[in-house]
């Protein structure tokens, strides 16, 4: 006998069973062919084919299943978490896939079964159950035929039938109560902190799945606190009359409790790891007589992975071997491969930039089996600088005077340990041709560096940049620029040292999509003529992200993120006046797919106009732009910020995004704008986008408008459209 659900399980329904209002096509077995359609069955025999593909024998009997829809689920229901795609996947019955059959033999029909039909009648109703809708019926099935399966030449095919299932979902019921109880030794605040991360909450729908939810979150939280033994229950009593719910949950502490001795085992033969134990134990948080805690557990699995050269750890704390209040842990560790290498191809695609290239990555994570880090990263591609919307007016020279070879080389060297456990002493050296607007460069770098873990979310760096860079085919004549206002400098050939120091803030729960936590980076770089170099600069630039889950705002089915981004820099020159200048590539620059998306790469800011239309003109906040042809040089002062939701479902999801900034050609400017009383002229753009969540990270397309009307940027595309892998921030 088949289980039944709250209300019953529910039922096919008969085409005269159906309501009055709806039409339901019977059910028809397809006709016997007439004999004349076999006739050009002797030439497909002839190709051993036969008069008709064979298809199942069931599949007279049974119509196959082209789509699955409900209704009665709610209104906006793929919002309130029962759409159709969320109630398909409780069922047993799937739809055929698409073009079943003729793009792929893996992908066959499914057909109707009506004894299978009946009982996701039962499993919608349970799984509606679960979701706090406990009156919830399913009425029936539509049965609608959509093609009778008419024979034609060498093709034979089955019925096709729609099934629409009715459902009522009747009224949620809510949460009433939410009780602790056997908690009272943790204290007023800390219950209060407790309960504010509970997924139960007073008001809301009752979903029972949250009662697991909510005793792993205590749990954890108990353990945190040296409770290694705590044990957490949650049980509810639901009215049904009344629609409520009230929630307790008992938790038992037990003793207080710290680690005891720490054992590293391996899987597989331990000469194979050839990593010394004590570089090892280096990384163990987890320290024999301190309190027992999660965090730390979680801290040296963290630690060992970062290391590269395990492919598991697993950090087990053994609880049915503790003495007293010792808890024994134990580490298993299994080796990954030292060395890989690795291949790929690479597209962007945005406004003002596209790009495509080949890489070949070669890395060595233990050489000389003292966990020294070798990369060797290339990059080859090419690279086109035009505005796509402008190739058909510029013509094909434009596009060739804008683009060309790239090639990105970098070898680097780590050693860590150095000058303590958490610090880590890195050398490397890199070459890159490139392409910017205006002008091609080869610079080759060296910059040694030391990076420091302060704790599992804070770092900091220090590094040394020895750089020697070159112009070539630059755009403006060297009359032209000299004779700029901005303190530009053109010189063919220059010299760059600096100093950078850098904090690095990341208490995200995702390195690559985010949901919640924050990021930030901020910089300090001096470049001065007392290390060598050419110029005497300081440069300043902050970047902070925040990332909150809308999860209390969406159903189960449904994942979201609002992300809020605020980037700056700033650039002072010192000293003598021939030195106190910045070079054109190292301002500050905005514009493309990572920051204010409706501008094309690098052109929110200053620019000159293009000296080969004989028009000579720094750009300048309310003056009317000359023409279309710019050359972007930056600014010594930015700001922007970016507002963005993200919702997903599956692997595919939508955004929807503002951004807003601009770069000036000096601090100075800004402050007289306000002096005088004028505006700031931060400019703003708006858009949409769609992610995929690949393997790799994830597929973005933005689509960005500008809302500005600023007379400078007149001739400046309006709609932004920017392809690329990975999130804008």
């Amino acid at each position: 006998m088949p289980p039944t659900g709250p209300r019953g399980r529910g039922r096919v329904r008969s085409p005269a069973g159906g309501r009055a209002a709806r039409k339901v096509t019977r059910l028809r077995t397809p006709a016997a062919r007439p004999p004349w359609t076999c006739a050009p069955g002797l030439l497909a025999a002839a190709l051993s084919i036969g008069c008709a593909p064979k298809k199942p024998p069931d599949s007279l009997e049974r119509p196959a299943v082209q789509s699955i829809d409900i209704d009665g689920n709610g209104f906006l229901a793929g919002l309130s978490g029962q759409g159709d795609f969320v109630l398909r996947g409780v069922m047993e019955t799937k739809q055929s896939p698409p073009m079943a059959g003729l793009i792929s033999p893996k992908k066959r029909r499914t057909y109707l079964d009506k004894d299978t039909l009946e009982l996701d009648a039962w499993r919608l109703e349970t799984w509606y159950a679960h979701q706090g809708y406990f009156d919830a019926k399913v009425e029936g099935w539509d049965l609608h035929i959509v093609d009778d399966g008419k024979p034609s030449f060498l093709r034979d095919p089955p019925p096709k039938v729609r099934i629409v299932g009715v459902v009522v979902p009747g009224a949620p019921t809510v949460v009433r109560e939410v009780k602790l109880s056997g908690l009272d030794r943790l204290g007023g605040p800390l219950l209060s902190s407790i309960r504010q991360m509970l997924p139960v909450q007073v008001g809301e729908t009752f979903v029972s799945d949250d009662l697991s939810a909510a005793e792993d979150i205590i749990r954890d939280q108990l353990q945190e606190r040296g409770y290694a033994f705590a044990k957490v229950a949650a049980r509810a009593q639901v009215s049904a009359d009344d629609h409520v719910v009230d929630v307790l949950i008992e938790g038992e502490l037990g003793p207080p409790c710290k680690f005891g001795a720490v054992t590293i085992s391996f899987l597989g033969s331990k000469a194979q790891v050839q990593v010394p134990e004590a570089l090892i134990r280096a990384e163990v948080a987890v320290e024999e007589g301190r309190p027992y805690r999660v965090s730390d557990i979680n801290s040296t699995q963290r630690r060992l992975f970062g290391l590269g050269v395990f492919s598991v750890v697993n950090v087990i704390p053994m609880l049915d071997q503790a003495e007293g209040d010792r808890v024994p842990v134990r580490v298993e560790l299994s080796r990954s491969k030292y060395r890989q290498l690795r291949t790929g191809v690479g597209v962007l695609l945005e406004s003002g930039k596209q790009d495509v290239h080949v890489s070949a990555d070669f890395q060595h994570v233990n050489l000389f089996n003292r966990l020294l880090r070798l990369d060797f990263e290339n990059r080859v591609g090419y690279t086109t600088l035009v505005q796509i919307d402008q190739v058909a007016d510029d013509g094909l020279d434009e596009l060739l005077s804008t683009s060309g070879p790239t090639v990105m080389s970098a070898l680097s060297l780590s050693l860590p340990h150095w000058p303590a456990r958490a610090w880590r002493l890195g050398n490397t050296f890199s070459f890159e041709l490139g392409v910017e607007q205006g002008y091609r460069f080869a610079t080759p770098q060296w910059s040694p560096s030391v990076t420091g873990v302060i704790n599992d979310h804070l770092s900091v760096s220090a590094s040394y940049q020895l750089q020697l860079f070159q112009y070539l085919d630059l755009a403006l004549a060297e009359s032209e620029f000299r004779r700029t206002p901005l303190g530009l400098d053109f010189r063919e050939r220059y010299l760059l040292t600096s100093l950078r120091q850098q904090i690095t803030y990341d208490a995200r729960d995702d390195l690559f999509v985010p949901t919640r936590g924050s990021y930030g980076v901020f910089e300090v770089t001096e470049a001065g003529r007392w290390l060598g170099g050419d110029f005497n600069f300081v440069r300043l630039k902050g970047d902070q992200r925040y990332y909150l889950s809308l999860r209390r705002f969406l159903p189960d089915s449904l994942r979201g993120t609002f992300a809020m981004r605020l980037l700056g820099g700033l650039i002072q020159p010192y000293g003598v006046e021939q030195y106190a200048t910045v070079p054109y590539a190292e301002r500050l620059y905005l514009g493309g797919s990572s920051d204010v998306r409706g501008w094309v790469r690098n052109h929110l800011g200053p620019y000159i106009c293009d000296p080969d239309t004989g028009v000579t003109c720094i750009s300048s906040i309310g003056a009317e732009q000359p023409n279309a042809a710019i050359l972007p040089i930056g600014g010594l002062l930015s700001a922007a910020a970016s507002a963005e939701a993200r919702i997903y479902a599956g692997d595919y999801g939508g955004v929807a995004f503002f951004d807003v900034g601009n770069a000036w050609t000096a601090l100075s400017q800004v402050v007289d704008a306000d002096r005088a009383g004028l505006p700031v002229a931060l400019l703003p753009s708006v858009g949409l986008g769609a992610r995929y969540l690949s393997p790799i990270g994830a597929v973005r397309l933005d689509f960005a408008y500008r809302l500005d009307r600023e007379p400078m940027f007149s001739l400046e595309p309006r709609l932004g459209v920017h392809f690329s892998l990975s999130e804008a921030f």
